[in-house]
């Protein structure tokens, strides 16, 4: 013990050394000792029980132990970070794609970090790598129609509450009914953002009419259910990918709905932290930077009128004369 104590002077394991002796044997944590150890440990520990969807997080974490099995836990550094991202590179996988795995990793370690597994937080230092903003046409309302025109009926409400509310697909897909209040005209979306919080977003006449074209299924909370398995869908891609190729804009992406949302909602003059919340974004320069970009001639014509509307003073009451 003394030379494994003496070890961990050196190493800055000591931390977590100490913590672990004078823990009531009750409570020390099992130290997994290995990469995959660890991983697994996480999935079950936080993946299961505090992740809607655990398939992606999943895949991410095998494909981890597949890379990092061989690597001690204790010896882990940013640099085999780097040798994954040139990895995934090789693979085809894009910035954003590799981001996002990245997202998975460094909260699987600040999640051993913060149970004592180990001392320090090898990946504190990782840096976000740059993503290339996607410069494809702007879905402009008669776009969109023509797409939605060309759509099977019977999924076609389930998009339209995509684009009225700026909501996920995935988040659509999995709307409940006692998410809907029609009283306060909004949807509520359960542990939305990163942290864990709800967000709130507004029902548009359209989107309820959307959600009450459905009719309630006995026994399923589902407001979109495959009247086959009688159950909520679990893809809708094909449909959409159909219809958008039949209309003529085989470009056009569901995830474009959602920015698309948030500049009309900005170019309507709506402040940007309240469509921050509404898209349940961390920050609002997330929001501005993504998702809410307008076009400034839009921006300067809001202004006018806001201006001119308000009547703020005998001199800017005239522009525009």
């Amino acid at each position: 013990m003394l030379l494994k104590a003496q070890l961990a002077l050196l190493d800055g394991t000591w931390p977590a050394l100490r913590a672990s002796i004078t823990a009531p044997a009750t409570e020390r944590p099992e130290n997994p000792g290995s990469f995959k150890a660890m991983a697994d440990e996480y999935y079950k520990s936080w993946v299961l029980t505090h992740n809607k969807s655990t398939s992606c997080k999943k895949t991410f974490l095998e494909r981890f132990k597949k890379r990092f099995s061989s690597v001690p836990l204790q010896a882990f550094q940013l640099i085999y970070v780097d040798q994954y991202v040139r990895w995934r590179h090789k693979a085809g996988l894009k910035n954003a794609s590799i981001n996002r795995e990245l997202s998975a990793l460094r909260h699987m370690f600040t999640w051993a970090t913060k149970r004592g597994y180990l001392a320090t937080n090898p990946l504190t230092g990782l840096e976000k790598l740059h993503e290339q903003e996607w410069a494809g046409p702007k879905p402009t309302d008669e776009i969109v129609e023509k797409v939605f025109a060309e759509l099977d009926p019977l999924i076609l409400p389930l998009y339209i509450v995509i684009r009225e509310t700026g909501a996920r697909r995935g988040e659509v897909l999995a709307l409940e009914h006692w998410q809907v209040d029609r009283n306060e005209r909004v949807i509520t979306f359960a542990k939305r953002t990163k942290n864990g919080k709800s967000t709130i977003a507004p029902l548009t006449q359209r989107a309820l009419d959307a959600i009450d074209s459905v009719p309630r299924l006995h026994g399923c909370p589902y407001v979109f259910y495959n009247p086959a398995t009688r159950t909520r869908w679990c893809e809708v891609r094909k449909p959409w990918e159909k219809a958008r190729t039949k209309a003529g804009y085989p470009w056009l992406r569901v995830r474009d709905l959602r920015p698309a949302f948030g500049i009309a909602a900005s170019e309507l003059g709506a402040p940007m932290h309240y469509i921050q919340s509404a898209l349940g974004h961390g920050s609002v320069a997330v929001t501005e930077r993504y998702y809410a970009k307008y076009d400034p001639k839009s921006a300067a014509k809001q202004l006018l009128r806001l201006i001119e509307g308000g009547k703020m003073g005998t001199k800017t009451g005239t522009w525009g004369e």
